[in-house]
Parts: C-alpha cells; sequence; structure tokens
C-alpha cells in the first residue's frame, strides 16, 4: 500500500510539473510572438498529448470567462470533437460482434472511426440487406479508468491552485468540478439511450427536427455500444451565408420549445451536436436541424418554465426594475420566497445591478450577450457572501445554473448564425411559436 501511495504522488507530481511547464513554456511563446489564437492551438495540442480531457476543462475555463471569442470556441470544439485516438481505443471484438448479430458491414473496415470524441469513437456501417446507413457510437477502451486516472491528477492540480485569489475570482474550481461531474455522466450509454428516447418522443411533432432513432436492445446487451439512425447533414461551418437565418431560427425553436414547453432540453447544444439539414423538397420546413449527442439533457419544474416563458415574452416591454423584480420573486433563487425575508439595503441592491444588466443587455444593445449573463451570475454570486444573506441560505437555484449553461452552449449557434441580432429573431420565432410579439 505504502509503494502504491508513493507511486500515486509521483505519477501526481510528474503531472502537476508538466501542466505547469506546459503552460509556462506556452506564456512566453505568447508574450514573444502576441498571436492569441496562436497560443490558444498550441496550449490545447500539448494539453491533448497528456489527456483531451485537460483541453476540454481549459475550454471551460477559458469560454467561460469569456478570454476566448466564439471563433476561437468553435475551433476548440471541432478540435475535442475530433480528439486523438489509437487502435488501443478500439474494442474489435465488440464492434466485430455488434456487425454480425445486426447484420452491418462496415465499408472502410474496423479501424476508421468517421469522428472521435473524448470518451467515444464513431463508425459509420450499412446495414447488409438495405445499405441503410447508421452509427456505431462505441466507448473507448478503458475510457472510465483513464478518465479516473486523469480527474485525480486534475483534482490535485486545481486544489494547489485553488489559493490563487485568481481562481478563487474567476471561480475556476467550481467550473473544473462542474465539467468532470458532466464529462462522467457520458459515460453512461444507457442513460443516454434513455435520453434519445425521451427526447424523440418530445420532439415527434417538431417538423424541423430530426433526433435518430436509437436500437436500444444492442446497448443492453453491448453496454458500452449505442447503435443509431445515421442522420444526413452538414456542420455549422460548411452553411451557405442564405441559408443562416433559416437554420437559426430552427435552432432557436428546439431550445424554447424543448425548454420552456416539455421542460427537458439538450445539455450540450454546441455546434458539434447539431447537423444542418435543408431540404428543398419541404416547402414549409425548407431549414431542419438534426440534434445528436444525448449524453446529458438538463431538465426544469414546471414552474420556472411558465417563469421563463413569462420574462422572454414582456422583457422588451417592461421596465428593467420591472422585470428585475420578477427574476428575484420567481424560481431564480433558493429556497423558495427567500426574498421575502432579505433585507431592505440588500434587496434594493440585488435589484439595482439585475436591472442594470438587464438594461445593458437588452434595452441599449438589443443584444444577448453571454458575457452579461456570466456577469450576473458572478456577481449574484459574490454578493451572495454577504455575511446577512449567507445565515438565510440563499443561493441561485439548480433550474437557473441549469438555464445559463443550456444558454453558454447554444450562444455560440445562435450568436454565429443570425450575425448578433439575436433579439429581433427571437421575436419572429417566438411569434412564430406562440403568436405573442416581444418587440413593439
Amino acid at each position: 500500500m505504502k509503494t502504491m501511495n508513493v507511486s500515486s504522488f509521483l505519477k501526481e507530481f510528474c503531472f502537476i510539473v508538466n501542466v505547469f511547464f506546459i503552460i509556462s513554456s506556452e506564456l512566453l511563446f505568447y508574450c514573444i510572438y502576441k498571436d492569441f489564437h496562436y497560443f490558444i492551438t498550441r496550449i490545447s495540442h500539448r494539453l491533448a498529448s497528456i489527456n483531451i480531457l485537460y483541453v476540454k476543462v481549459f475550454q471551460a475555463i477559458a469560454s467561460n470567462n469569456s478570454l476566448i471569442d466564439e471563433k476561437m470556441n468553435n475551433q476548440l470544439l471541432r478540435f475535442t470533437d475530433n480528439a486523438p485516438w489509437s487502435y488501443s481505443d478500439i474494442n474489435i471484438s465488440d464492434i466485430i460482434e455488434v456487425s454480425d448479430e445486426f447484420d452491418l458491414v462496415l465499408r472502410y473496415g474496423f479501424e476508421k472511426p468517421i469522428n472521435a470524441g473524448m470518451i467515444s469513437l464513431v463508425f459509420k456501417a450499412y446495414r447488409r440487406g438495405t445499405l441503410e446507413p447508421v452509427i456505431i457510437k462505441m466507448k473507448r477502451n478503458n475510457i472510465e479508468d483513464k478518465l479516473t486516472s486523469a480527474i485525480e491528477n486534475l483534482q490535485t492540480f486545481m486544489y494547489l491552485l485553488s489559493f490563487l485569489p485568481l481562481i478563487q475570482k474567476y471561480q475556476i474550481y467550481e467550473v473544473v468540478n462542474k465539467n468532470i461531474d458532466i464529462i462522467k455522466r457520458q459515460t453512461n450509454f444507457s442513460e443516454e439511450v434513455e435520453n434519445m428516447i425521451l427526447m424523440k418522443e418530445n420532439c415527434k411533432h417538431l417538423k424541423y427536427v430530426k433526433i435518430p432513432r436509437v436500437q436500444k436492445e444492442v446497448t443492453e446487451k453491448y453496454p458500452n455500444i449505442i447503435l443509431m439512425e445515421y442522420i444526413h447533414g452538414i456542420k455549422m461551418n460548411e452553411i451557405l451565408e442564405q441559408d443562416y437565418e433559416g437554420f437559426a431560427k430552427q435552432v432557436m425553436k428546439f431550445g424554447f420549445v424543448t425548454t420552456m414547453i416539455h421542460g427537458v432540453t439538450h445539455g450540450d447544444l454546441h455546434s458539434g451536436n447539431i447537423l444542418f439539414i435543408k431540404d428543398e423538397t419541404d416547402e414549409k420546413y425548407k431549414h431542419k436541424i438534426g440534434v445528436i449527442d444525448f449524453g446529458i439533457i438538463y431538465e426544469l419544474d414546471s414552474t420556472y418554465k411558465g417563469f421563463l416563458f413569462d420574462i422572454i415574452s414582456q422583457i422588451l416591454e417592461a421596465p428593467p426594475r420591472e422585470t428585475a423584480i420578477k427574476f428575484l420573486s420567481s424560481s431564480l433563487i433558493d429556497p423558495p420566497n427567500i426574498i421575502q425575508q432579505i433585507p431592505k439595503e440588500h434587496y434594493e441592491n440585488i435589484i439595482g445591478f439585475v436591472a442594470e444588466i438587464i438594461e445593458e443587455t437588452i434595452q441599449s444593445s438589443k443584444k444577448a450577450n453571454q458575457l452579461q449573463v456570466y456577469k450576473f451570475l458572478y456577481k449574484f454570486k459574490e454578493y451572495l457572501t454577504n455575511p446577512e444573506l449567507t445565515e438565510l441560505g440563499i443561493r441561485p437555484s439548480d433550474n437557473f445554473v441549469k438555464s445559463q449553461l443550456v444558454l453558454a452552449m447554444s450562444h455560440g449557434v445562435t450568436l454565429t448564425l443570425c450575425k448578433d441580432d439575436f433579439f429581433t429573431l427571437a421575436d419572429k420565432v417566438l411569434n412564430e411559436l406562440f403568436h405573442t410579439n416581444i418587440l413593439i
């Protein structure tokens, strides 16, 4: 046991030294050449050489604190969706068994995935009789053990950094732990299959959304494999500019309907998990989206769903202070009805800065600015550290945190496609969906 502890210590020590060396050397390189995008690219590739998990965490930290722009964030997404892999990651025996049992043909062989994520490798296959294309999603060999080891190293590293004021200021330790929990859940393929089935049922009447059919029995027999329908579509960087608005509207519709009506929405709706389909034969729904990768979904309660609809349908016409009061009287904070117990001075301070952010974000710029959401969340949490408030146990609600995460993920897609004019297009979408106009 003692030898094991020494060995673990040495591994973690080597990891910490290695990461410090990568970060410090790349910072020095950046100071010389002053090319930020090149700095991000270099540091991502070097972190990936240790484990792709560290790139995902680095991306989450940078994105949450607005250290990278949408273009850079999308570039990192493409990188993490095409993560390095080796033949040792492929469970050849399982993929051969599944292919034989379900009469599938892999035209390009068992060792050529079409995509490689951090958790899984993706293969394209065909049904032998009909030549219908399907997707075989397979967990990398020993991915749980590799993740566990990588997470232990990372948590030790973050614990050491947590004593630095800068780390505390940007809540990096919390961001890391939150993303680790999400990543762990994505290794559970049985849960992902159930999520797909639920979302497909919820969206069955949405003619502009395609969610893959999944064969549940395959995962029940082979827990490390998902067999699903192949969806023909293109990536966001392949869309013609003339189709931007059409696709942006469908992404917004999907987000609004699944959040405000179903209360169950995709938990990782970035550009890599959306396929864009242009159907010239469908006059009403020429633009469609295919939504994939349901490793995590978010569920909101019915009260919060109603609050979201009420706020978003009135946010532009109501005075900022009135909207701020609605925010704090809703399920934005926990425990329920706690706002009535807050001392008047603190109540007015909170209302003031919420109204200020709403004014800056909506009334002035007419843009949905992700930075403002993070700014509000940070200021909100910071203010709640006031001793008088901590005694009351006041905190952001789980519903609010979930919806903030969904906004953060989908933000890059919608703002890129609607060219920053988010609310003008959102007004059109909401009017089509709910017959309400939020722009006067």
